[in-house]
């Protein structure tokens, strides 16, 4: 097996683990997410993954065809990797903490003010998506730095950066669309949290390696 394909391999590994750390962190997306299930059945709250994915596509192709020779330069990789590094350091501490301490939970009761859906599930899922300052803060770091990994990997790189990331929101909103469709509590609080906290480390394990990689 060359090198390039065991390094998109690699890649790809890498953004599924990264992605489902942050896809099983509580926030706006995942709220939405129930809510549609709840409230317009399975159907509509999984076409939201079809949103999410176009815009985070649209986004990698403007990384493959605008910033291609910028991402790939020495000095920008530096900082790409410090910052890269810095944001999964934070974002892995936050979900460690709230892992032991048990403040993150997943919710899956149906909130008493009904939200009003302005959008079908398609556009809903981009609009839940651009809004959240999360997922700007996460492409503008952690994903810039895997795409600008992928790039220097070739087409190959990219494809598997980018099926990697959109297999993590798929595997865990599928689960938990289940689940609440089911009317079950599939995956207890302390089910929830150990992988939360599996994921953290993880987090932890890639942010110092990236940081350190720069220093070292």
């Amino acid at each position: 097996m060359s090198t390039a394909v065991l390094g998109a391999l690699a890649l790809g590994a890498n953004a599924f683990l990264v992605g489902l750390s942050g896809a099983m962190a509580p926030g706006p997306y995942l709220t939405v997410t129930i809510e549609r299930t709840l409230r317009q059945g399975r159907l509509s709250a999984l076409l939201m993954l079809v949103g999410h994915a176009a815009l985070e596509g649209a986004l990698l192709i403007g990384f493959a065809f605008g910033l291609q020779r910028f991402l790939v330069r020495d000095d920008v990789a530096v900082v790409l990797a410090i910052a890269g590094g810095a944001v999964l350091l934070w974002m892995g501490q936050g979900l460690l903490r709230g892992a032991i301490s048990g403040t993150i939970k997943l919710d899956t009761t149906l909130s008493e003010t009904p939200r009003e859906q302005r959008f079908g599930p398609i556009m809903h899922g981009a609009v839940v998506s651009a809004s959240n300052p999360y997922w700007t803060l996460w492409w503008a770091t952690i994903g810039v730095k895997l795409a600008a990994d992928g790039l220097a990997i070739g087409p190959l790189g990219v494809a598997a950066f980018f099926i990697g990331h959109q297999l993590a929101d798929v595997v865990w909103y599928s689960a938990v669309v289940t689940a609440v469709s089911a009317g079950k509590r599939l995956l207890s609080d302390v089910v929830y949290r150990s992988v939360i906290g599996a994921c953290a480390l993880f987090l932890l394990y890639l942010g110092a390696q990236f940081v350190l990689g720069v220093i070292l």
